[in-house]
């Protein structure tokens, strides 16, 4: 499965959180997400889940856009 992020967007009661994203996952390949606190790792893989939708930008699934 490949999922693909182009230019994500999203904010949460007016605060930035997610700034002009994008991200290429591939299947085979061991990706991490670091980053320090607050820095927007559980807003983003909301996004990849589906459970949060972002503001702007476009998420495919397998070359089928889902937002």
């Amino acid at each position: 499965m490949t999922l693909v992020l182009q230019n994500i967007n999203r904010a949460v009661d007016g605060i930035t959180h997610l700034g002009d994203i994008n991200l290429d996952l591939k299947p085979g390949r061991l990706n991490v997400l670091l980053g320090p606190t607050l820095s927007g790792k559980t807003s983003l893989m909301r996004v990849m889940a589906g459970v949060g939708k972002p503001d702007s930008g476009r998420v495919f699934v397998n070359d089928v856009g889902v937002t």
